[in-house]
């Protein structure tokens, strides 16, 4: 692991905490202020597009902004206390200033700070995959010659779519608890934990901390509930391109995103995605789990409407189930993150000690696959500092270090200062990965979950536990488009076409054609647009199934025989396999309302409030996504 020790070590902790501790996380109070706005991002279609920029300190496309975090159970083999490690993810872009990040947690942590490379990374590397196969039934016509068709069918039906003021008020002494106050990376951080909401307020103004009254109000509940503050602001001279993961580290077995406070900074619709590391599989505690009907997926682009930007399936499934439902993306093993960021052979730094100017040295980074980290850019600002007369023109950090042997030839470079960036790319950049890379191999079991969520619907904070019972969730998921060609009746690029889904369920999509020409008629899957997003939603418990809130079987499987239906022709002269079972379509009442951090009852999880007022705020919801 990286060396936190001295950090951790030096940190005035108050350990002993022993009742239920869950990290609650990802607030920018800034933003109230208008400090904060969205990164620019790059719609892909999916979650990521497929290759990097081509200058490589150009920042990676990321889907869209939302919140990240990872969180890791360690359990006591002894029988002692659980711990919880989060790393969090920071996206702000604004005046430093202006920055302040306050989160609520439940215990004392000890604080470090990470690597943005663990979230580019484990995105990519877990992210849904949707896998169309195709294949052809019978003997097809030969097809006349072609100099330019478009063999490719495409979709149609419809769009793939993919603060407070202190004033003069003094605080007394033991009025405010500070169990850390010091430097963190490039922070001043501090742990803070108070009885008075004023008391605690006036403490982080008077020490340079954003608090708007919108934050203020919620503070104040949370203090009521007894939890310590983290609180970080950049050091003086530190601007927003150094700001790194916070990593929190404290007594603790329930991962939690404190929802209420991240609505502050929450843009509509809003991803938030949670990895969990342990020995099992995580499900939501006061959140419902939502399951996406895969007959919804726009197989023939990749599943590109799955997690798309503008009214995707995963927003609407968690719009049908409330709004407030997490979808399970992937849980099994770990070792899909095997070598992921690092691993022992993987970053010898001989080349970057042994280069003698700036160019053969950023080449070296660039060879090393370094560029393109987060926290790369600002070392190279600091150690190799772009000449005054580039800085002039209005050249970035990006632009001049992706051309930096070009302008080596032109312009007199200050000082720098290679041996101290390598030492810097050590423990800066190498060691986090190293840590991040022990982490995950340190675990056995991942979770992953998202959901698409909007400031309204942050009404209580989401809590996770661990689940028995329930099986894996895989990453790829996987379907065919068959061509059915019958003895010679149709050439293969005007035959109907069924897609087949994993499960056994079966659409046309695709009525044939006899011209003697090909047509490439497009998929038709208007039809199978009228489905509902959600198929099944569940309240997990800690063991089993949970409780099934809502089953939309018995509607998806009338909503598919009346898709094939418009398919007559197809259906007659291809009839499918019959499928048996079937589901009746279900509403149940959540039965209480404890959605806050306080606890179940044994065997049982926190009620999620009555289900059918949750199905109305969705129709709302719904509607209101759905308009221009």
């Amino acid at each position: 692991m990286r060396n936190h020790g001295q950090r951790e070590g030096n940190s005035k902790r108050t350990n002993g905490i022993g009742r239920k501790a869950a990290v609650s996380v990802l607030t920018l109070v800034a933003v109230a202020l208008g400090g904060w706005e969205p990164r620019a991002a790059l719609a892909c279609g999916g979650l990521f597009c497929d290759g990097p920029p081509p200058n490589p300190f150009s920042p990676l496309p990321v889907a869209q902004n939302g919140e990240n975090v990872v969180f890791a159970i360690d359990k006591d083999p002894a029988g002692g206390a659980t711990r919880l490690t989060a790393h969090i993810q920071i996206l702000y872009t604004g005046d430093a200033a202006k920055f302040s990040w306050i989160v609520p947690v439940d215990a004392a942590p000890t604080l470090g700070v990470g690597t943005d490379q663990l979230f580019t990374s484990l995105l990519g590397a877990t992210q849904p995959r949707f896998q169309a196969n195709y294949t052809t039934d019978g003997q097809c016509l030969p097809e006349p010659p072609c100099q330019s068709c478009n063999k490719t069918p495409m979709a149609s039906g419809g769009p793939s779519n993919g603060g407070f003021d202190a004033g003069t008020a003094s605080v007394p002494a033991d009025a405010v608890k500070v169990s850390f106050q010091g430097a963190v990376g490039p922070y001043d951080g501090a742990v803070i934990q108070s009885t008075d909401p004023t008391a605690l307020k006036t403490w982080l103004t008077t020490n340079g901390y954003v608090v708007d009254d919108t934050a203020a109000e919620i503070i104040d509940a949370y203090v009521g509930e007894n939890k310590f503050f983290v609180a970080v602001k950049l050091m003086n001279g530190k601007d927003t391109k150094s700001i790194q993961p916070i990593i929190l580290k404290f007594i603790g077995s329930e991962p939690c995103v404190p929802l209420r406070l991240t609505a502050i900074a929450a843009n509509p619709d809003m991803p938030v995605r949670i990895w969990v590391l342990g020995d099992g599989r995580v499900v939501p505690k006061t959140f419902f789990e939502v399951k996406v009907d895969e007959a919804r997926i726009d197989w023939s682009t990749g599943g590109s409407n799955y997690a798309s930007l503008t009214n995707g399936l995963l927003g609407q499934a968690a719009d049908e189930a409330g709004g407030m439902a997490f979808v399970t993306e992937y849980a099994g093993s770990s070792s899909i993150a095997a070598k992921l960021l690092w691993s022992p052979t993987r970053f010898d730094l001989t080349s970057l000690e042994a280069a003698q100017t700036p160019p053969v040295y950023v080449q070296a980074l660039v060879n090393l696959g370094l560029a393109s980290n987060a926290q790369v850019l600002p070392l190279l600002d600091m150690y190799i500092p772009m000449p005054d007369e580039l800085k002039a023109m209005g050249l970035s950090d990006a632009q001049f270090y992706g051309n930096i042997a070009s302008y080596w030839s032109q312009y007199k470079f200050p000082a720098f200062d290679l041996k101290a960036l390598t030492a810097a790319i050590k423990s800066t950049v190498i060691e986090p990965l190293q840590a991040a890379q022990e982490m995950l191999d340190g675990h056995p079991y991942m979770t992953r979950m998202n959901t698409v969520i909007s400031p309204m619907e942050m009404k209580k904070d989401a809590l996770f536990f661990e689940s028995s019972g329930l099986g894996d969730v895989p990453l790829v998921h996987t379907a065919t488009f068959r061509t059915m060609c019958g003895d010679k009746k149709f050439m293969a690029c005007n035959a109907p076409v069924r897609l087949e889904l994993a499960d056994g369920r079966m659409a046309w999509v695709r009525n044939g054609s006899t011209a003697a020409t090909c047509q490439y008629q497009f998929y038709d899957f208007t039809g199978l647009q009228k489905l509902p997003a959600a198929e099944k939603v569940w309240q997990r418990d800690v063991s089993g199934e949970g409780t099934v809130i809502v089953d939309n079987t018995a509607q998806i499987e009338a909503g598919l025989a009346a898709n094939n239906s418009a398919f007559p022709a197809a259906q007659n002269m291809f009839p499918m396999p019959t499928r048996g079972g079937g589901g009746v379509t279900t509403t149940a009442g959540g039965g209480g309302c404890a959605c806050g951090v306080g606890g179940a009852t044994a065997g049982g999880v926190a009620g999620l409030g009555a289900a059918a007022a949750a199905l109305v705020l969705a129709r709302r919801r719904r509607s209101r996504r759905a308009s221009p």
